[in-house]
């Protein structure tokens, strides 16, 4: 999580793969040009630093960890912290987490995120439900229940392949998830993230003879 030094650049969206979805493999230039300027940093040594004061002497002295970016749609204010593969200008983007101001429902997810909807319709997309661990970025205590939007579709990575990964952290108007059976069209999103999944993960997960992650309706 240790990652990125510098400003931001304009350079090209570098597509590593046949997968390409929006924000996972961008490079920083394509995540300015979908959400603007990131707001914050957060250094290594967890210390904030703000845009103006990252540029002008944060960098010289500390690594990035995330970089912070606040936008709003349809009513609706976003923060969303990023995660890069390294400290150079051109790395790509592996981590993100999605924070509304409020949470929404599932039904809803479109029309707040249409450029993240495209994996969800994916042709190879899983939709999925589990009581095991997706993600260790949540911030909001977690319901028993997670679900999740597997592409499964290999992608090409530097530490090796990967399918791309959505992960969601519901909620039942306020109350915990305990049942899979009690997701529908109306549970509610708090927070979400996109990260990479590797191919034995899945397996294990999805794939042996008692699969852990239960493929549900999708009701996106």
């Amino acid at each position: 999580m240790k990652k990125l030094v510098g400003m931001l650049v304009c350079s090209l969206l570098l597509i590593i793969s046949s997968v390409a979805f929006a924000n996972l493999n961008d490079n920083k230039a394509a995540m300015q040009a979908q959400y603007g300027d990131y707001r914050l940093i957060i250094d290594s040594d967890n210390q904030l630093w703000t845009k103006a004061d990252w540029e002008a002497k944060g960098y010289k002295k500390a690594k990035a960890a995330s970089y912070t970016y606040s936008f709003s749609r349809q009513g609706l204010t976003v923060q969303m912290e990023a995660l890069y593969d390294s400290n150079k200008l051109d790395s790509l983007v592996h981590t993100q987490r999605f924070t509304p101001d409020r949470a929404i429902k599932i039904k809803d997810f479109k029309l707040y995120f249409p450029e993240l909807y495209r994996m969800i319709i994916a042709p190879k997309a899983q939709i999925f439900a589990t009581h095991n661990l997706l993600s260790r970025h949540f911030q909001d205590i977690e319901s028993p229940v997670r679900m999740g939007v597997l592409v499964k579709e290999l992608a090409d990575g530097k530490n090796g392949s990967y399918y791309p990964l959505l992960a969601f952290n519901i909620q039942d108007e306020g109350r915990l998830i305990k049942d899979i059976n009690l997701i529908n069209e109306d549970t509610y999103i708090r927070e979400f993230t996109i990260e990479r999944t590797y191919r034995t993960t899945v397996h294990d997960a999805m794939d042996s003879g008692k699969p852990a992650w239960k493929v549900i309706k999708n009701y996106f």
